[in-house]
């Protein structure tokens, strides 16, 4: 039974399907299932596939417009593509998407594409606060992962022309910033991109060509045209061109930093780029930036705190692999920098930063999750053009500001890997005809190290400074002009600091209270210290260890230029002593004789001494107290008026003596009469029988005078009885004063040098003082100043 059912089974199949006549028929059938399959089952399966996939393994909604498929050229149409997050969001977008699969692939044995070409792709990836991205989670989200093209025999993939046109990219950053502490968005969005490339395979070590281009919606066009490789590991590399990029896209990131905002400032890149297994990133060729503004936050302060009109860098060379940065020299033009000091002296670029906490900032990473070596700099040079500096000083009782205009200059190599220091050149103007030049060495990395500058400034404006006399001494600059030299030299973070400060036509002006200026005779000082030209030299020396948290520069210059003016004021004469050559006695000292106002040719010489140190300080103002000592003026004068009471008698009774002498023998009957006048109860026999003695050997019984012992006793006796009141004490110190000021007066028409006397106004006669000396042969003025 079983033998005749395959024979009929056998001729019925002869007869009917397997006809020669009839095998049209069935191509024909199977030509039309084919296309049936093609045109419609395949793009139907493929997109309820696609979606359902994507819906259960990644969990995103995927919407497909149409997919048309054509089996006989083997190209593939996919529209209105749509993939979105559970959320609702957008991942990527594209109008239209061709592909062309060639038949050579059957024989090459690999995936080979004529043509793939993407239209109007929107691709819109977005960065949370955790540090997850949407794509982050798309990739943990998908099951397993992609194995390398090549394994499990699965062929290699061709695609000869790949064209992207008409794309967008859009990033969105969610940070916290300075401006927005609650969190903001930064957006990054390319427009118009597009991306092409050639023979694209993905085989190992094989390059193809690429090019990509495009342009942010904030300003700027980019373009990249080399090879890429994608196997075994991607490397890119290639001419990379950005043109007037807009730096504000970056302002957020800026503000994880410092509170600041990007008024201005496009990129410009012209080089070739590089990425690879062994290198992360390279760059090599030249930079600029121009119109740079950053200002600050505050709505109410809008001018820029750095910027510049131009930075230009020929060539830049940065190695991440190396990690290393080198450039050519950089030239800025146009430069602005603002430094300001508020009033609790903290600095504007202090309040400009965020503070970060700890561990906020990771240090990076290496391969191996060391921490990287640090980026090994090296700068060629830096050269300013037409720059300006604005300095403002706001803790002062009176606010300051100076601009330096004019800015040029420049320093040299800059390396973080060398020990010798950049030097620096700068120089600039301040006000309408200052000068300020910045000279020396600076090892920019480590300036506590090894720095020696010099900061030199001419023809200043000395009125402008008025907020810091205020603050130091409480009083304002009326006029004058000022030459500063500051040196400054660090080694291993001691300072050693020499300042020369030399002011020209210097005028105070009127007091103004500050709770924190000195007690300090700033008048005096300047007259003590301004010369014949109207000049004043100071050498301010300052020293300290900037590794010392209580050792503050600018506490220390004031400390320092106190110390200077104290030490002055504190011992002026010592001071004057020292430009005539004299001691501080000589000039401060004039003594004179008991009751006399003469000078003697010794004190007339110390008055020249200070004649010649007043020369040598125009505006210097002596006091003269008159001194008087009722113990030993006294005497001297009682005295002298009895010696004037004998010369009158001597005269009435027509015996003229030029120097009478109270004790001689000739002047004794004077004395005599004198006596009796003055004391009339007093009987002269009884005076002289005080001095009569009999002689015990004299067998006569006769006496002995003593005439010597009498006349001086009469002459003690005259003496007291002379009136002497403190009016004549006083008159006394006042004709002391007046004899050192008449030499000084005087002796000014002898000198030979025009211009060089004394002005009365100088020389200020004070009330007499009355003194205690320190013998009884004289008595000594003590020469004041006048102070403020």
């Amino acid at each position: 039974m079983s033998s005749r059912f395959l024979s009929s089974l056998r001729g019925y199949l002869s007869h009917h399907w397997i006809n020669v006549r009839r095998v049209g028929l069935w191509v024909l059938v199977a030509v039309a299932l084919y296309t049936l399959v093609g045109f419609f089952l395949v793009p139907w399966l493929a997109g309820s596939i696609a979606e359902n996939k994507v819906r259960e393994v990644l969990g995103r909604e995927l919407l497909i417009g149409d997919i048309d498929f054509n089996p006989y050229t083997f190209s593939l149409e996919v529209t209105d593509f749509t993939l979105s997050d559970p959320d609702g969001h957008e991942l990527a977008i594209f109008d239209r998407l061709f592909v062309n699969f060639t038949l050579v692939s059957l024989i090459d044995q690999a995936w080979i594409f004529q043509q793939v070409r993407l239209e109007g792709l929107v691709i819109q990836e977005e960065r949370f606060a955790s540090g997850e991205s949407r794509f982050s989670r798309l990739k943990d989200d998908a099951s397993g992962e992609p194995k390398a093209t090549g394994e499990d025999g699965m062929p290699a993939t061709v695609i000869r022309d790949l064209d992207v046109v008409e794309g967008t990219l859009r990033f969105a950053d969610h940070l916290t910033t300075a401006s927005d502490p609650s969190g903001t968005t930064s957006t990054i969005e390319v427009q118009e991109f597009s991306l092409s490339m050639n023979d694209a395979a993905l085989h190992e070590n094989t390059e193809f060509p690429i090019h990509f281009a495009g342009q942010l919606k904030a300003g700027g066009t980019f373009s990249f045209d080399g090879k890429i490789q994608v196997l075994p590991a991607f490397e890119i590399n290639g001419g990379l061109s950005v043109e007037a990029l807009a730096l504000s896209i970056a302002e957020p990131y800026l503000q994880q930093f410092a509170r600041l905002a990007i008024k201005g400032g496009n990129l410009s890149l012209d080089g070739q780029l590089s990425v690879s297994g062994d290198e992360p990133l390279a760059y090599h060729g030249s930079a600029g930036v121009e119109g740079l503004s950053l200002a600050p936050l505050d709505p109410g302060d809008t001018e820029p705190v750095v910027g510049w009109q131009a930075m230009e860098i020929e060539q830049l060379d940065l190695s991440l692999a190396q990690r290393s940065l080198e450039t050519s020299s950089v030239s800025i033009e146009g430069g602005s920098g603002r430094v300001i000091i508020h009033e609790d002296q903290t600095t504007n670029f202090k309040r400009l930063l965020v503070e970060q906490a700890e561990g906020e900032t990771p240090a990076p990473e290496g391969d191996d999750g060391e921490e990287a070596a640090p980026l090994s700099i090296s700068i060629a040079g830096i050269v300013l053009g037409d720059s300006r500096l604005q300095f403002t000083d706001y803790s002062l009782p009176l606010p300051f500001s100076t601009n330096i205009l004019k800015l040029n200059g420049e320093v040299s190599t800059l390396a973080s890997d060398t020990q010798i220091p950049a030097e620096v050149g700068l120089e600039g103007q301040v006000g309408e005809d200052g000068l300020a030049r910045i000279e020396g060495t600076i090892h920019a990395w480590q300036p506590t190290r090894d720095t020696d500058v010099t900061i030199t400034f001419r023809n200043l404006l000395v009125k402008g400074y008025s907020p810091y006399t205020i603050a130091f001494a409480g009083r304002r600059i009326a006029k004058g002009r000022m030459d500063l030299d500051l040196g400054y030299h660090l080694s291993d973070g001691k300072l050693k600091g020499s300042n020369t400060i030399v002011f020209y036509d210097l005028e105070l002006g009127e007091k103004v209270e500050s709770p924190d200026a000195m007690d300090l005779p700033l008048s005096l000082a300047v007259s003590l210290l301004k010369d014949s030209e109207g000049v004043i030299e100071m050498d301010i020396p300052v020293t300290g260890d900037l590794g010392d948290p209580q050792f503050h520069l600018g506490g220390a210059v004031r400390s320092a230029i106190s110390d200077a003016i104290g030490s002055i004021v504190s011992a002026p004469f010592r001071f004057l002593a020292e430009l005539v050559g004299a001691s501080e006695e000589d000039l401060q000292r004039i003594a004179y004789p008991a009751g006399s106002s003469d000078l003697t040719p010794p004190q007339r010489q110390r008055v020249g001494l200070l004649r010649k140190a007043l020369l040598k300080r125009p505006e210097l103002v002596l006091e003269l107290a008159g001194p008087f000592d009722t113990d030993v003026d006294g005497p001297a004068l009682k005295r002298q008026r009895a010696v004037e009471q004998l010369a009158e008698w001597l005269r009435e009774q027509g015996r003229e003596v030029s120097t009478p002498d109270l004790t001689e023998e000739s002047t004794q009957d004077a004395m005599e009469a004198i006596f009796s006048s003055a004391y009339s109860e007093t009987s002269l026999s009884e005076v002289r029988e005080r001095f009569t003695s009999e002689q015990d050997e004299d067998p006569e019984g006769r006496s002995e005078f003593d005439a010597v012992a009498y006349r001086a006793h009469l002459a003690e006796e005259v003496i007291a009885a002379q009136p002497v009141t403190d009016a004549d004490l006083a008159a006394l110190g006042q004709a002391r004063a007046v004899a050192v000021r008449d030499v000084l007066l005087a002796d000014a028409s002898k000198d030979q040098d025009e211009g060089s006397a004394v002005e009365p106004k100088r020389v200020l006669l004070a009330e007499p003082k009355k003194v205690e000396s320190e013998n009884d042969e004289q008595v000594v003025m003590e020469v004041g100043l006048a102070l403020d």
